[in-house]
Formats: structure tokens, sequence, C-alpha cells
């Protein structure tokens, strides 16, 4: 028997994961971003004064090491990031966000929440939460990174 796929929720999720990444991807190109980029200062924002590797990085945001890759180098020429040797493995470059790239991200995330707060705009903030909560859970299911809910700075 035919199942309607547009009800299984793969399909859903794709659904609404290319809507929110293509409504995403319009927003960041006023800030001369794309999603590995601007994920990448995201992660290093939360780091701050620390850094990551680049392996690390694309962890993180679900890339490709050589994407993460391009993605730093790109964010290295605008000043953006710096990269240094790891303090104990001299083979590892760590990448930190400057002043510059931490404002820019800032500022990027402040329009990417519009995206965001219309997505979920019909949901309750308990529903919200239930729905990251599910997210959260299937994504530590499938083996992929995803982060524990952080205390918001003080």
């Amino acid at each position: 028997m035919v199942t309607d796929y547009g009800q299984r929720l793969p399909y859903i999720m794709r659904m609404v994961s290319n809507a929110l990444s293509q409504q995403l991807e319009r927003t960041l190109r006023q800030f001369s971003l794309n999603h590995a980029q601007f994920a990448a200062l995201a992660q290093l924002g939360l780091e701050q004064p620390g850094g990551l590797s680049g392996a690390e990085l694309g962890h993180r945001a679900g890339v490709t090491a050589q994407s993460m890759s391009a993605a730093v180098a790109s964010l290295l020429d605008r000043g953006l990031v710096s990269r240094t040797p790891h303090p104990t493995h001299g083979r590892i470059l760590e990448v930190r966000i400057t002043p510059e790239g931490l404002d820019l991200v800032e500022r990027a995330q402040a329009a990417a929440k519009h995206v965001e707060d219309r997505a979920v705009a019909g949901l309750t903030p308990a529903q919200q939460d239930e729905l990251r909560a599910l997210l959260r859970q299937i994504t530590h299911t499938l083996g992929l990174y995803a982060p524990e809910p952080r205390s918001p700075r003080a």
C-alpha cells in the first residue's frame, strides 16, 4: 500500500528545514555571510575567549571539513576571526572570533531571530520548548551534534 509521503515526519522536517534555510540565507546576505560562516561565528561567540578547531566548527555546524575550511578562510580575510596554533597540540589551529566578528554575529543573529520568530509564531512558548526538546532528542538519536541548552549570559 502506498502511503502519503507528505505526512511522514522526515518529509515535513525537510520541508521546514528547506524553507527556513532559504529565508535565513536571504537574511544573512545583508551581512555577506553564508550559513557555514554564520554558524562558525555563532559557535566561536559562545566559546570566546577560547577557540575551536576547524574540524570541531564543521562538526558543530553540520557541514564538511572542506566547507568549514572555506568558511573560515573567508572569515579570516574579512578580519572576523583569527587563527593560532593550539597551545598543546601544535598541529591543530584554533579559530577565535575577533571583536569585529562578535559585533557582526550579534547583528546577524538579531536579524535571523525574525526568521525564527515568524516560523514559530503559531506555537505557544511551551510548544516551542517541547518542539526544541523533541528535535534535540532526534538529533542525539541520529548521532549529530546538539548542544544542550545554556543559561543566558548575565
